[in-house]
């Protein structure tokens, strides 16, 4: 499990799992001291909060896979900065309200952009994760407007 958190992002560390019949949940946390805030350029160790996060990741061993993010908010101290907080940055999704990582959103657009998204969502849903025909329409519409 540790291989395929390092592939994601190398600071990823596991702190639990819990493997079920058809599911697998790692809890992680990046092992990061320090964050750099994206409006300001500042680097920050100061910790506002903690909230957890559901990341839906490509399935392993035909098993779906959860990560609950450990995702931390910090305290800019640049005075000058308009943006009192930032939350650290995971390259691995896109955005803070990301559901899946980047790799899952690929395959399913690999998948949809070769059928319609009612098929594409009986494709992906037997095994892939669980997902909506217009979940699968705003991946689509996401990647036009790349």
């Amino acid at each position: 499990m540790e291989e395929l958190l390092k592939s994601l992002d190398p600071a990823l560390e596991l702190l639990d799992e819990r493997i079920e019949e058809g599911s697998i949940e790692l809890h992680v946390k990046r092992n990061t001291l320090k964050e750099t805030c994206p409006y300001c350029g500042e680097e920050s160790g100061s910790v506002h909060s903690v909230h957890r996060k559901r990341i839906h990741d490509l399935p392993v061993q035909e098993k779906l896979l959860t990560l609950v993010l450990e995702r931390r908010i910090f305290f800019c101290k640049n005075p000058q900065c308009k943006h009192k907080t930032f939350i650290e940055e995971l390259h691995f999704i896109d955005g803070k309200c990301a559901r899946r990582t980047k790799r899952l959103d690929e395959r399913i657009r690999d998948i949809a952009l070769k059928m319609s998204a009612r098929s594409a969502k009986k494709v992906v849903n037997s095994g892939l994760t669980v997902i909506s025909d217009d979940t699968i329409l705003r991946i689509l519409k996401k990647t036009e407007s790349m």
